[in-house]
């Protein structure tokens, strides 16, 4: 059993190897022998003198994590065979859970950035920029956003106790809320002002199925409803795939450069949208919590001239992350570009800046932004 279990742990480690000899990096080990030697030894000594057994597999699987960690980079990250089940089905938008969008701030705090109109979240009353302090009895410090959501997902009917620090009273929450079927809605249309023909769109994430939700959502409002403005929400969105990000971008402009991407040896590429874009007046509204993919698509037309944005600056994440499946059915989650807006700016820790800087009040039901947005929507028209 130890030597099957001590098996595949190798044959982890050797997946993780493998994927980041792809990415260059097992150069470190081939010109550090120190290191190796070192790594070799802390193992001998541990299999040999520990006084308690270990599982053969998880020390490898942690090997395999602190190479990842020793990057120090909030965004790449060794997923294990579960966690990387969870973040598949995140992309799909259908899960068990509480129903909550989070972001990892700057500050590596795990900051709620919506609840989902409907979820067990949103009626038990999370709130928006609270930030989680602990999920069931683990300490939320230090943890990754993928091991959150995780930990967040579960069985429809069970339990989950939340702790959160808002910062709007200066208290500490707790939460006793029970999980259920999630179907995440990528987009929330409507016709916000019949009278002037304004249509409002939310887009929430950037899954597997939101350009096709925004492709007909803009194809109703448009061509059906004959709306004359569209205002694009993208406040609280903190991103998902890159490609969605590019393929919605395609619907709003015309042949134009959307982003453009570098990696460290300096290889470049350009992406375009695709031809066919919807012509009507547009606004964009962003906020803080605008991040990756929002800051691409938003960027994209705010670059190329197609529409204005309104809101505060945005969170400033311009790094893309690549996927490597592993043979234990984990995933590598790895940097490997640096993205630049259609102007050539680089965004990332710096944010988009709005062309009107707008900020709604706390615990004020006015949204001010979405006021601005209408109005220049209506100069545009007129």
């Amino acid at each position: 059993m130890k030597k099957k279990s001590f098996l595949k742990g190798l044959i982890v480690f050797l997946s993780i190897m493998g994927a980041l000899f792809v990415t260059g990096l097992v150069y470190v080990f081939l010109t550090n022998a120190g290191g190796l030697n070192t790594f070799i030894s802390v193992l001998g000594l541990v299999k040999t003198q520990s006084l308690y057994d270990i599982d053969n597999s998880r020390v490898f699987e942690g090997a395999a994590s602190g190479i990842v960690s020793s990057l120090d980079d909030p965004y790449s990250e060794y997923l294990d065979k579960d966690t990387w089940q969870d973040l598949k089905i995140r992309l799909d938008a259908k899960f068990g859970g509480i129903g909550v969008y989070i972001l990892q701030d700057n500050q590596g705090r795990l900051k709620i950035l919506s609840p989902i109109k409907g979820t067990p979240a949103y009626k038990e009353g999370i709130k928006h920029g609270d930030i989680i302090i602990k999920i069931n009895d683990d300490s939320a410090v230090g943890m990754s956003q993928d091991e959150a959501v995780h930990l967040m997902r579960g069985d429809p009917g069970t339990q989950l106790s939340l702790s959160v620090y808002r910062e709007a009273d200066g208290k500490e929450h707790t939460f006793r809320i029970t999980r259920e079927i999630i179907n995440v809605p990528s987009v929330e249309a409507k016709v916000l002002d019949s009278a002037d023909q304004i249509g409002y769109i939310s887009l929430n994430q950037f899954g597997t199925r939101s350009a096709e939700e925004i492709k007909a959502s803009v194809k109703d409002l448009v061509e059906s409803k004959k709306v004359r403005g569209l205002i694009l929400d993208l406040r609280n969105n903190g991103g998902g795939d890159f490609d969605v990000s590019v393929d919605i971008a395609g619907v709003f402009l015309d042949g134009d450069k959307v982003v453009s991407v570098a990696d460290a040896q300096g290889n470049e590429k350009v992406y375009r949208a695709s031809k066919g874009k919807v012509n009507t007046a547009m606004v964009v509204l962003v906020n803080e919590d605008s991040a990756s993919a929002s800051e691409i698509l938003a960027a994209a037309l705010q670059d190329n001239g197609r529409a204005v944005l309104v809101g505060k600056k945005t969170f400033g994440k311009g790094l893309v992350q690549t996927v490597f499946p592993l043979r234990n059915g984990g995933a590598l989650k790895l940097t490997t570009q640096k993205y630049y807006t259609p102007a050539g700016i680089d965004i990332n820790e710096v944010g988009i800046t709005p062309d009107y800087v707008v900020e709604n009040k706390d615990n004020d039901s006015q949204d001010r932004q979405l006021e601005k947005a209408v109005s220049l929507i209506k100069k545009q028209i007129y």
